[in-house]
């Protein structure tokens, strides 16, 4: 004998719209609530089936216990909406910091396989301030320039600097966790909002450094004295990644949605 319980909850869950987090909530209730339906007729005297059918019939119909949850959705709090948008923010600000990083630990790695002057170099024609030269010529006494020095400097400085904003990145989605497990995050927003602004924030950043990379390697163009290429195409690798995979995280809940 079939169970009418599960699949009247079979049925729900195919209908339902938002966040995972407001189905699941939903779905226990609907559940708890129908199981005790179940159980007052059972000692009512009913067979299993017809205490299933009872309970089922007094719950509502799917059509309209969806009805109503859409209903609740669309009221939702501006303070709910707003709380969601900052937890967003804290996420992708979080990952963007780690990217960052990841994109310091490309840039050491290009430092050994392609050398610093891959990552930076001086441009031609760009006159260092003599100041300046004294202060990394005594960070790097080994070096013959000015010119020298500012590459291992500044080929040096993508590396620490960036691995720095890394792990303040990972102390703050660290911190992100720990809000949503204490329940900071209400979950109102849409499953692909958070993907959405993530591909097109890393797809921006990515496309765009990729081309100073691109402009860079040509010797087309020197921004703030460093032509080399490394210095951008480190950031544009990490950012296409993840822009590719919150690209698939968006077409999986596109994908969901289209199925209910």
């Amino acid at each position: 004998m079939s169970d009418l319980v599960e699949e009247y909850l079979d049925q729900l869950y195919t209908k339902l719209r938002g966040s995972p987090r407001q189905g699941r909530r939903l779905l226990a209730e609907a559940e708890d609530h129908l199981r005790q339906g179940v159980d007052e007729g059972l000692a009512g005297g009913l067979t299993l089936e017809e205490a299933q059918q009872h309970a089922v019939s007094s719950f509502g119909s799917v059509r309209a216990v969806v009805r109503a949850h859409d209903t609740r959705l669309r009221r939702v709090p501006g303070a709910a909406v707003l709380t969601d948008l900052v937890m967003s923010g804290w996420k992708l600000g979080s990952i963007g910091l780690l990217a960052v990083g990841a994109s310091g630990l490309v840039a050491a790695a290009m430092n050994v396989i392609f050398g610093r002057s891959f990552v930076a170099a001086v441009a031609p024609g760009i006159k260092l301030p003599a100041a300046s030269c004294q202060h990394w010529l005594s960070n790097w006494p080994g070096a013959h320039s000015c010119a020298q020095a500012y590459m291992l400097e500044s080929s040096s400085d993508a590396v620490s600097l960036r691995i720095g904003a890394g792990l303040l990145g990972l102390l703050l989605l660290g911190g992100y966790y720990l809000a949503r497990r204490r329940g900071w995050s209400p979950g109102v927003l849409p499953d692909g909002f958070t993907p959405t602004i993530a591909v097109s924030l890393f797809g921006a950043a990515g496309l765009g450094l990729a081309w100073l990379a691109l402009m860079h390697g040509g010797g087309l163009v020197a921004v703030g004295g460093i032509t080399g290429p490394g210095f951008y195409l480190s950031g544009a690798i990490v950012a296409l990644v993840l822009a590719a995979s919150y690209g698939l995280q968006l077409h999986r809940t596109l994908l969901r949605h289209a199925r209910r």
